[in-house]
């Protein structure tokens, strides 16, 4: 089980505070939201509405934090690609990035991205052992159709994953439209009513403003107890608090405003908190995830989430400042990720594919992301078990200048020892005649195999066709 005391910034009474402070936020401040239907039933609820501003009352943002539930089944379309989030998991989960609007390509440089490299997006994640959720948004194409660009790129992702999925942000129509799409995928009406298959990440405009699209589809997802994760990414200094601590209250009060909302539309909707906020350059105002200090505004979050509410918690980590696939990707995607996940960060997002500070991708950054994880994976594992007096009769065994080579415990266990999936342990003239690669180099050669390899579809011809079907009269319609 994932502990939340592996790493703890704040203390009990550091924690209440930041709640106490949350409150008085949302209750004499509160938040805007920009949606009409979205106002009203936060107003049914028992919320101050004034315009656009909302502002919530302990008593209901209390209610609402104890009707998230602590954990909850995500289901693949393929139910062996089920899992448990929340309470109780056995290690973090993870889910792509998202919304690079470039791509890096070690032989050519940096290019836009294409509808063909979201297919083969959706397609490596597909074939990851460690990345456990499909689709969403990864790249945004510069050849995607104009007309209703959100079935093309669903309908890629039911063809190419069948792992719990990650939407996106629409209108109602959009999200209803998606949701049928997958049940046709499924083949199976109704199947959404019954189960938790996807969820949407959902960014408010900082500082405590919620947008109409946003709105619109946690609405949709909370009616048919879809899962919803508020992730809020503010800059400290600039849409958020300078200091840690405020930026810590601005994040919290900001996503939990969006836990109401949800809990008000059909209680016990799964809800995840996402913190995401940075600490930018503020030289130049731009955004940069890379910083400690980044680590620690969020990880006061992962604390209230996982100690304070008992809410699952989802953190960007594994992501990185750097343009390329080179040290410094590899040094800030690893301090990233290993802060999450020893804070007790239930789900990890952006480490499968994230440069340039969110703006791009890589299929090498993908690989780099999968092994990286695998890394911290074994290292939260921790020991395995071991039998005293074997080991004492081993070592007895073996004596002085004696081998471990054939040892029963050798022989039994070394096929469970870590290995990497693309950077060497090779001695050097091995690693010379085998043309003296480096990383990215070995990561490409590996994404090219695993998508030689993978079918074309993972959907039947029946299921094909009735999803070309729906998409085609979609479009028609428009």
């Amino acid at each position: 089980m994932l502990k939340s005391n592996r790493f703890r910034l704040a203390d009990d009474e550091m924690l209440d505070q930041i709640h106490e402070a949350t409150v008085e936020v949302l209750e004499t401040c509160g938040v805007d939201f920009e949606d009409e239907t979205a106002r009203q039933i936060m107003k049914d609820g028992g919320c101050e509405v004034d315009g656009w501003r909302i502002k919530i009352p302990r008593a209901i943002l209390e209610k609402t934090i104890d009707q998230a539930p602590s954990s909850f089944m995500f289901h693949g379309r393929n139910e062996e690609k089920s899992f448990l989030v929340g309470e109780g998991q056995t290690r973090p989960h993870t889910d792509p990035s998202f919304g690079a609007v470039r791509i890096h390509d070690i032989k050519t440089g940096y290019r836009d991205c294409t509808m063909d490299d979201l297919t083969k997006f959706f397609t490596l994640i597909q074939s990851s052992d460690i990345c456990d959720i499909g689709g969403g948004w990864p790249v945004e194409p510069a050849d995607i159709p104009e007309k209703k660009p959100h079935l093309h790129v669903f309908r890629e992702m039911v063809r190419h994953t069948d792992k719990p999925l990650r939407s996106f942000v629409g209108t109602t129509e959009e999200v209803r439209e998606y949701f049928e799409l997958f049940e046709i995928a499924k083949g199976e009406k109704g199947y959404l009513d019954t189960h938790t298959c996807m969820f949407a990440s959902i960014n408010p405009v900082s500082p405590l403003t919620y947008a109409a699209f946003p709105l619109q589809t946690m609405i949709e997802h909370a009616r048919k107890k879809q899962a919803i994760c508020t992730l809020t990414c503010a800059m400290s200094g600039i849409s958020a608090p300078m200091s840690i601590m405020g930026a810590a209250v601005m994040q919290n009060a900001e996503m939990l405003a969006g836990n109401v909302l949800l809990q008000l539309v059909n209680p016990g909707t799964p809800y995840i908190m996402g913190p995401a906020s940075c600490r930018p350059d503020m030289k130049s105002g731009l955004y940069a995830n890379g910083s400690p200090e980044a680590n620690m505004i969020n990880g006061l979050s992962i604390q209230m989430a996982v100690e304070r509410y008992k809410i699952p918690v989802r953190i960007m980590a594994g992501i990185t400042d750097a343009k390329v696939v080179d040290a410094q990707a590899g040094m800030e995607t690893m301090q990233t990720l290993i802060h999450a996940v020893m804070a007790g960060a239930h789900w990890i997002h952006g480490c499968f594919g994230s440069l340039d500070s969110l703006n791009a991708t890589s299929f090498e950054k993908i690989m780099l992301g999968e092994e990286a994880f695998s890394r911290v994976l074994r290292l939260l594992e921790g020991l395995r078990e071991w039998d005293k007096d074997t080991t004492v009769s081993e070592i007895v065994h073996a004596g002085p200048r004696g081998t471990y080579f054939m040892e029963p415990t050798t022989v039994t266990n070394f096929r469970n020892t870590w290995r990497p999936t693309v950077s060497t342990q090779e001695a050097y003239q091995n690693w010379a005649d085998a043309g003296a690669k480096d990383f990215s180099t070995m990561a490409r050669e590996r994404w090219e195999k695993l998508l030689a390899e993978a079918p074309e579809s993972l959907l039947d011809a029946d299921r094909e066709k009735a999803v070309n079907a729906f998409v085609e009269g979609k479009l028609s319609e428009a």
